[in-house]
């Protein structure tokens, strides 16, 4: 009876280290918003954590026409019933957290003003990335091997993770959404890092 006890202890204590850990915490939470995610997603979702928005943003001027353009586009899109808005209107990204996705319909629903989530996300992609390419490259890898243990029934897992090493091995490190991605969920938002999205934003949405 010890001993069966014991044995039943350990298996919840494992179970409960899986729970915890934040990359399969992070992993899990993908796969369940979005369950038609692929590596390539899952991947975004990581490399924006820990390299921030990915670029610079040296003309605001830019971003803002961009981001005006693609609201249009949304509301049409919206309007004509091609897709709806998403359930949730901002997720934390990564198994750190650093930057959150703010979906664009907190703008389209008068939340949030354009220019408010605009000025937070040029300060954020200005903030700088959280790891080198080659911390990245290191962190990468240990998020790739637990998708090989754990989530071998993402489809094409395999032949994406081979893609994803061979582009990496080229020092391309940036990657959109999936196609199966944008065609199931039609993504429109930006990278907001935490510490402002908790200050600034969050109390709006």
């Amino acid at each position: 009876m010890r001993r069966l006890t014991l044995v039943a202890t350990l298996l919840a204590l494992i179970l409960g280290a899986c729970r915890n850990d934040p990359v399969r915490e992070a992993i899990s939470r993908q796969l369940d918003l979005y369950p038609e995610s692929r590596v390539q997603d899952i991947y975004k979702d990581f490399c924006q954590d820990n390299l921030g928005p990915g670029h610079l943003i040296p003309n605001p001027e830019a971003a803002r026409e961009y981001l005006f353009s693609e609201l249009a586009e949304y509301r049409a899109d919206l309007d004509s019933a091609r897709y709806e808005k998403p359930a949730v209107r901002y997720v934390p990204v990564g198994d750190r957290g650093n930057y959150v996705r703010v979906d664009l319909s907190a703008v389209l629903d008068g939340l949030l003003e354009a220019e408010t989530l605009l000025d937070a996300f040029v300060r954020s992609a200005n903030e700088g990335k959280t790891l080198s390419e080659g911390e990245w490259t290191e962190k990468w890898a240990s998020v790739a091997a637990v998708i090989r243990k754990e989530y071998p029934d993402i489809p094409d897992a395999d032949n994406d993770l081979a893609a994803i090493d061979s582009l990496m091995a080229d020092n391309h490190y940036i990657l959109h959404h999936s196609a199966a991605f944008e065609a199931a969920y039609h993504p429109h938002y930006r990278i907001v890092a935490k510490d402002i999205f908790e200050e600034e934003l969050k109390g709006s949405l």
